[in-house]
């Protein structure tokens, strides 16, 4: 059996910028960043995005960080919201106490749900 794309951030996508172009006017001053992989891929797959700000992190997650923390700080005014160098930082100290928390709850990687993952999280945050 061939395995079927889930298409749930594209749709989400398109029901959000649905909403911003149509909704009310709480609506219409919703911003969002998008991320490809590969610059103008989403041309081959989703030419009706044509027109939106579309940025490459290029399979780099520590580019992909820092460019969304540059947004958030930007979008929100925030001041406090950290650098995305120290966020990709922090984010590579969790994923190497990662395998030992999951050994600490007796949690196989491949079984993890959502649920359990947001626990890990909270446990790592406030530890």
């Amino acid at each position: 059996m061939a395995e079927i794309p889930r298409f749930n951030m594209p749709l989400e996508l398109g029901v959000f910028l649905g909403a911003k172009k149509y909704g009310g006017a709480k609506h219409r001053n919703k911003s969002c960043i998008i991320f490809d992989r590969e610059q103008y891929r989403f041309q081959r797959y989703m030419s009706d995005i044509a027109g939106q700000d579309i940025h490459s992190h290029q399979g780099d997650i520590d580019r992909l960080i820092v460019e969304l923390a540059t947004w958030l700080r930007a979008q929100s005014g925030d001041a406090h919201v950290p650098g995305g160098v120290a966020i990709s930082a922090e984010f590579a100290v969790f994923n190497q106490t990662l395998p030992a928390i999951y050994a600490a709850r007796q949690l196989d990687a491949a079984e993890v749900t959502f649920g359990d993952f947001s626990a890990v999280v909270v446990q790592y945050l406030t530890a």
